[in-house]
């Protein structure tokens, strides 16, 4: 078994085709189809089966995918220390985070690093954190940057671990003419009155699609306010439900740092806080596989990323 046979059978597995892993990897089809054979031949049992939605794992193969990207992420964490001296003038780091982070944050301090660290290539990976998880687990991330939620880590996976950076409050954005102004309070020193979202049973909503952080937040605070939401439109690009807001359509839940990110100052909603008694926040946190080896080129992007939040 070599990483070669590893990394192939990885490939198709998260392309779920043989074709697309072979342009990938650079490497004929028929001499791609050939390995798998051999290896499963010397293993006794498929790794794949074909469906309507492609090459999907057989259980063997499942447990065969785990393995291949255990001995990827140390054989890979191998190679960078061997190259932790010249990795600063010559390293690469991949990272995920969400388009509106990466539009909201990376700009602050991405200028500055580069000219400290020319040498390093940055990739960055732009996915919702769904998606971000699934990459930290196979290792195509050396970490990611994105929210979580009440505190609990990135996910029920023991296999992540998280360190947060910061919290944020979420807001009820509402429609200008709201009738609900009334019904808030008012306390000193906050920047928007204070509603209750039990209050809002009834009323249309705009949410963000499910799998999105924004959604899983959303959902547990109307599910303690003891509200089942009318939804009138969901979509993955909550600026938008966010001015729809603030044209009548209905209500939405934003993060108080995404309120303006995107500007539009002619789509100003009603803004209402949410009382402390929902956790109605999310945190910024730095994702990692957990034990995993992190570079000094990744290292060094932390440290002055964690200076910029």
């Amino acid at each position: 078994m070599t990483t070669r046979e590893l990394l192939y059978i990885k490939t198709i597995a998260d392309e779920k085709s043989m074709t697309r892993a072979a342009q990938k990897l650079y490497v004929t089809q028929p001499s791609l189809s050939h390995c798998v054979m051999t290896i499963e031949k010397s293993l006794g049992t498929p790794l794949f089966r074909r469906t309507s939605a492609g090459l999907l794992l057989t259980f063997a193969g499942e447990k065969y995918y785990r393995m291949a990207c255990e001995v990827l992420r140390i054989y890979s964490a191998f190679e960078s220390e061997i190259a932790e001296e010249s990795e600063l003038a010559h390293g690469r780091i991949t990272i995920g985070i969400t388009n509106y982070l990466a539009t909201d944050m990376l700009p602050r301090m991405l200028p500055e690093f580069n000219r400290a660290y020319p040498g390093i290539e940055l990739r960055v990976a732009e996915e919702t954190t769904g998606e971000m998880e699934k990459s930290l687990l196979s290792g195509r991330l050396d970490f990611a940057i994105m929210h979580t939620g009440e505190a609990r880590g990135a996910s029920d996976n023991p296999a992540l671990s998280c360190e947060v950076l910061s919290r944020d409050p979420f807001l009820i954005a509402a429609p200008k003419d709201t009738p609900y102004l009334e019904k808030a309070q008012r306390i000193e020193g906050l920047p928007y009155p204070v509603l209750d979202p039990a209050l809002l049973a009834g009323e249309p909503f705009l949410l963000v699609k499910h799998g999105q952080r924004i959604r899983q937040i959303s959902d547990r605070i109307l599910a303690a306010a003891g509200v089942t939401p009318r939804i009138v439109l969901s979509s993955r690009n909550y600026e938008m439900l966010r001015r729809l807001a603030a044209q009548g359509m209905g209500y939405t839940l934003v993060p108080r740092q995404y309120a303006g990110i995107l500007g539009g100052d002619e789509y100003q909603p009603q803004y209402f806080m949410i009382p402390e008694a929902y956790q109605a926040y999310w945190e910024l946190s730095v994702v990692t596989l957990k034990d995993t080896y992190l570079s000094r080129a990744a290292k060094a992007f932390l440290e002055r990323f964690k200076a910029s939040v």
